[in-house]
């Protein structure tokens, strides 16, 4: 089967969406593995009103100083942790390219960004804090699976539905004259180009409606439609709907030449009809 049309930005689209599938995973997969390791971790509450004067046994000021040091040395291994494994992905200087000061304030909130890079020890509160905004995250990521998943499917549908229809039409296209062509040829050819242009009517109908519905699936501060936030880097907004407006200007410029040629023939029928 010969195609004539190809819905290019669709199959721009279609890669842009794998690859920020394959993103999301891994930044969901780099979350789970954050909040696993620091869930292990153990901590325990430091009293800040406990007072040493010199009257504390020299032992208590010993084991008091070595768990101030201790929880001190866990708030920079999570630090640590949170470079190796959030901003540890492969992606992440293409896609993100920010400073681990910027990466906490962005996926936690400023409040929580500053206690973790502010703090001098990890206490239960702040490592259980720093765990329940990560699941957050974490959720955040697979919400935004599922809308990328959802958008790949349509794209795939999208693709195979404008192939089909953009497809045996060489010769349609390529005659610059119906004037040879047989009348029921020419009328029969109109109406499958008619039908073509309504199922392309259609699908834009369809591709409207589930726009209106998209929104960024995600807990990040986007305020964009969610095609704006996949397709940032396409030359077009709405490829779907791009390559449907270019495949049914296709079709009506030539059905609208076949209409010209019946029409010549008609006209040239009824004149020699006249004389």
């Amino acid at each position: 089967m010969t195609t004539r049309f190809v819905p290019t930005h669709v199959r721009s689209a279609i890669d842009i969406v794998v690859t920020d599938r394959d993103r999301t995973v891994s930044e969901r997969r780099a979350f789970t593995s954050f909040i696993d390791r620091l869930s292990d971790f153990s901590v325990e509450s430091i009293d800040s009103n406990t007072r040493l004067d010199c009257s504390t046994p020299v032992q208590t000021v010993r084991e008091q100083t070595r768990s101030l040091h201790s929880e001190s040395d866990q708030l920079a291994r999570v630090r640590e942790l949170y470079r190796k494994t959030v901003m540890g992905v492969e992606h992440y200087p293409e896609e993100y390219g920010d400073s681990f000061d910027e990466s906490i304030a962005e996926e936690f909130g400023s409040e929580t960004a500053a206690a973790a890079l502010n703090s001098d020890q990890l206490t239960p509160q702040l490592r259980d804090r720093l765990i329940e905004v990560s699941n957050q995250a974490r959720e955040s990521r697979h919400a935004l699976l599922q809308g990328l998943e959802n958008e790949y499917n349509a794209l795939q549908s999208a693709d195979e539905a404008l192939t089909e229809l953009g497809a045996d039409l060489d010769d349609v296209l390529s005659t610059h004259s119906f004037q040879t062509w047989p009348d029921e040829e020419l009328a029969t050819v109109r109406k499958d180009l008619h039908a073509r242009e309504r199922e392309c009517d259609r699908l834009a109908a369809d591709r409207q409606t589930t726009l209106h519905k998209q929104r960024v699936p995600s807990t990040h501060h986007i305020d964009l439609e969610f095609t704006e936030y996949l397709y940032r880097s396409l030359p077009v907004t709405y490829p779907v709907l791009t390559d449907i407006a270019s495949l049914t200007e296709t079709l009506r410029t030539a059905r609208q030449n076949i209409d010209h040629a019946l029409a010549s023939e008609t006209n040239a029928s009824t004149h020699s009809s006249a004389i």
